[in-house]
């Protein structure tokens, strides 16, 4: 990656990029009547498309959820570059990246520092003819041979040793030829070894689909998650 300082800003993109992009790119009111821009509905503080130069991407600025996220939308506390939540974050899309997983490819990211607090944001790819599981399973079944699949995925991002921290069905996109992508690594982390810490996206991903079926009726069942557990356990 490239890294420039600008003001109290901190802009990382990759180092084969043509165009150093400011801190004004990274707010959304710049994008919102340039061509190609449309809200996203997914997401805690909404993200954005944006047309980046000859390509399609995705702006997300970083929410806080909870009561806390009611004080604090899009403060954290300054501890450092390296520890920002961007930063992390496109590390663990490069180990993805570098393992085979299909993530979105990190382009720029950005922090900005106000004293004891900063405000982030990041760019990545966006994932064309995409769109959540969730949404795919509202309108239709998928195969048990399908959940095999989404099981042999996670078990692949587990034996990266990345840990999820928000595997849900709306962080999992499917395309029309039902290839898979995993998406929104904010707070992910890197594991060591395999553990019990395995099981717990496991339960994530397990609630968020009896979440939302009590909600919006999804096509899922018990026969499609022991299909999903037998592609993890294989």
């Amino acid at each position: 990656m490239r890294k420039v300082q600008s003001s109290n800003c901190y802009i990382v993109q990759q180092r084969d990029d043509e165009n150093q992009l400011r801190d004004e790119h990274f707010e959304t009111g710049y994008w919102q009547h340039r061509p190609g821009y449309e809200k996203m509905t997914s997401g805690r503080g909404g993200s954005v498309r944006i047309r980046l130069d000859s390509r399609d991407a995705i702006l997300r600025r970083y929410h806080r959820g909870g009561a806390v996220g009611k004080l604090l939308s899009d403060q954290y506390l300054w501890m450092g570059r390296t520890l920002s939540r961007p930063w992390r974050e496109w590390k663990i899309l490069e180990r993805a990246r570098k393992e085979g997983l299909p993530v979105p490819e990190p382009i720029a990211a950005c922090i900005c520092r106000h004293g004891l607090w900063y405000r982030a944001a990041l760019i990545t790819v966006y994932l064309q003819d995409t769109e959540m599981l969730t949404q795919r399973l509202e309108r239709e079944m998928l195969g048990p041979g399908t959940w095999y699949r989404i099981g042999l995925l996670v078990k692949r991002m587990h034996a990266a040793g990345i840990r999820h921290a928000d595997l849900t069905s709306d962080n999992l996109l499917i395309d029309s030829q039902d290839r898979f992508y995993l998406i929104d690594f904010d707070q992910a982390r890197v594991m060591n070894v395999i553990g019990d810490w395995q099981w717990r996206p496991l339960y994530r991903f397990k609630r968020s689909l009896e979440k939302r079926h009590r909600n919006r009726k999804l096509h899922f069942d018990d026969d499609d998650w022991q299909a999903l557990m037998d592609g993890y356990q294989s």
